[in-house]
């Protein structure tokens, strides 16, 4: 049987309890909503809008997609999360300055398809933030520095901070609109739907983290970030769900990674046999070693004694994070 992307992305969307988000390193926004939460919901071939008072979104893929499942590490020294990116071919990056769009046509709400779009020129690839506003003086300095880059001007942050635009994340899997203010520069970000632009991480031209183990030469369209065995909803720590973990296998077993399966087999195989960690080779990839640990986590969750001698000699070392990214 094909698979259908398509049909995986709105029966994830169709769970309030999945996070989204489009975005390229440095520059990501994010859908998130509420159980409780009002939200206008549509679905039509090919095409699930959703939208609520904070932000929206709209999944219409216009490019093939593949779907990419892998866990991270978290920093706690115990838990891990999910995710599942659909990807597409990473194009080379257009020059990234400033862009009149013209008024947003293809805006979720009818109220704001009058309104003026920019590209403010952080995206990568395939993915373009922009900015939605009706502000005469936000409008203004943006088609004065149309064509350029937005480092060309410190004002237009400023003008951005004060008009509150909406923000807008396009890619060729949809949109994200996020509504919601933007926080001062030592604000924290709203809770739900929400942006990051970290430009010194845009400044590098990748699509993603080192950390994010998606292919070379693809780049997310759109990811899922499905809710955490660890934590809740709101992102406080509790007690290791294992139903919530099981939940996310399929998608292991469906779209993981062949480097990761690999490293499982083989830490599985240490383990049966009773090889002391002392002797094993520990994988030699970034990737090999999160994975490593990962499933270490996951059976010391089981209660599986086996894994403590290995944990301690290879389960203490921080997260391998790159300059930047901790922001």
């Amino acid at each position: 049987m094909t698979f259908a992307p398509f049909n995986l992305m709105a029966e994830l969307a169709a769970d309030p309890a999945n996070g989204w988000s489009i975005g390229s390193f440095g520059a990501i926004g994010e859908f998130i909503r509420n159980e409780d939460e009002p939200a206008a919901i549509r679905r039509g071939e090919n095409l699930v809008e959703i939208v609520t008072p904070r932000g929206g979104m709209r999944i219409a893929p216009q490019a093939a997609l593949r779907p990419v499942a892998w866990d991270s590490l978290s920093s706690d020294g115990e838990s891990w999360s999910h995710h599942l990116a659909f990807c597409c071919e990473r194009p080379p990056t257009p020059p990234q300055v400033i862009r009149d769009i013209g008024c947003d046509g293809g805006a979720l709400r009818d109220e704001d398809r009058s309104a003026r779009l920019f590209d403010i020129g952080v995206g990568t690839g395939n993915v373009v933030m922009a900015v939605r506003t009706r502000d005469e003086g936000l409008i203004g300095i943006l088609e004065q520095h149309t064509g350029r880059s937005q480092a060309s001007s410190p004002a237009i942050m400023t003008q951005i901070l004060r008009a509150q635009p909406h923000r807008v994340m396009l890619s060729p899997a949809g949109r994200i609109e996020v509504f919601q203010p933007i926080p001062p520069p030592e604000g924290q970000s709203p809770v739900g739907p929400h942006t990051h632009l970290l430009l010194k991480l845009v400044s590098k031209d990748r699509p993603h983290s080192s950390n994010v183990p998606i292919p070379d030469g693809l780049q997310s369209a759109l990811s899922v970030h499905p809710r955490s065995p660890w934590r809740t909803p709101l992102g406080e720590r509790q007690d290791f769900i294992p139903e919530i973990d099981a939940a996310f296998s399929p998608h292991l077993d469906n779209f993981g990674l062949p480097e990761d399966r690999a490293v499982e087999e083989w830490l599985h195989r240490m383990l049966t046999t009773g090889a002391a960690p002392e002797f094993a080779a520990w994988p030699n990839t970034r990737r090999g070693r999160a994975k490593a640990r990962i499933v270490l986590r996951r059976l010391a969750a089981a209660g599986d004694a086996r894994v403590i001698p290995w944990r301690a000699l290879n389960d203490h070392q921080p997260l391998e994070i790159e300059e930047g990214e901790a922001a």
